[in-house]
């Protein structure tokens, strides 16, 4: 307990915002009546106690923590916030080609970031092959994380009656910007790892 307590504190500002965006979105959603909020509440709040115990376990960056705080807190506000007669999930960015779902999957780069830094004291090698490493463990983990999610979103098509998830083409989407926000942020990883090699 004493180390959580030590890692809130040292992570003060993301877990301050997270639970304050997190309040306001659940908030909000309330107000507007947004029949999901309970499984919204859940998978944030799911997300955060694994996020919570693999920090304990490996101490994420500050920047790896930002960035999920940033994912979950989209991915509530894709649920919670009501754009005309449906939700910000459900909105069209370019017509027929990008939704604001899609966009959200661009987070999915951090997840994969997450995994490379709870990973790269097992996998990291010494030397020049660690920038090409860190890139492929950031994308992997990003592509297995979110093709595990497209899985969960079929379960739910098939027990939830009222779902905001979308068919065929948004699942290919989905899948193609989680490979996007992979790339993104392990190119940006692999960068910050040639750096610190060369110190």
């Amino acid at each position: 307990m004493d180390r959580l307590r030590t890692a809130v504190r040292e992570q003060f500002a993301p877990v301050g915002v997270l639970v304050t965006g997190t309040a306001g979105l659940l908030a909000l959603g309330t107000a507007t009546g947004q029949a999901n909020r309970p499984v919204y509440a859940l998978v944030v709040l799911g997300g955060a106690v694994a996020v919570a115990r693999l920090h304990l376990r490996v101490g994420l960056s500050t920047a790896t923590i930002w960035g999920l705080v940033a994912f979950a807190l989209g991915h509530l506000a894709g649920g919670m916030v009501p754009v005309g007669d449906g939700i910000l999930y459900q909105v069209w960015l370019v017509d027929g080609v990008l939704r604001y779902d899609n966009l959200q999957h661009l987070g999915f780069g951090f997840v994969g970031r997450a995994i490379w830094e709870a990973l790269r004291h097992r996998l990291a090698p010494s030397g020049p092959d660690l920038p090409g490493v860190t890139r492929w463990i950031v994308v992997l983990g990003a592509t297995a994380a979110g093709a595990v999610n497209e899985i969960v979103e079929y379960v739910l098509t098939l027990v939830l009656p009222e779902h905001s998830v979308g068919g065929y083409d948004n699942t290919a989407r989905d899948l193609v910007a989680d490979l996007v926000g992979g790339l993104a942020v392990g190119w940006w990883t692999g960068r910050r790892a040639r750096a610190a090699t060369r110190l």
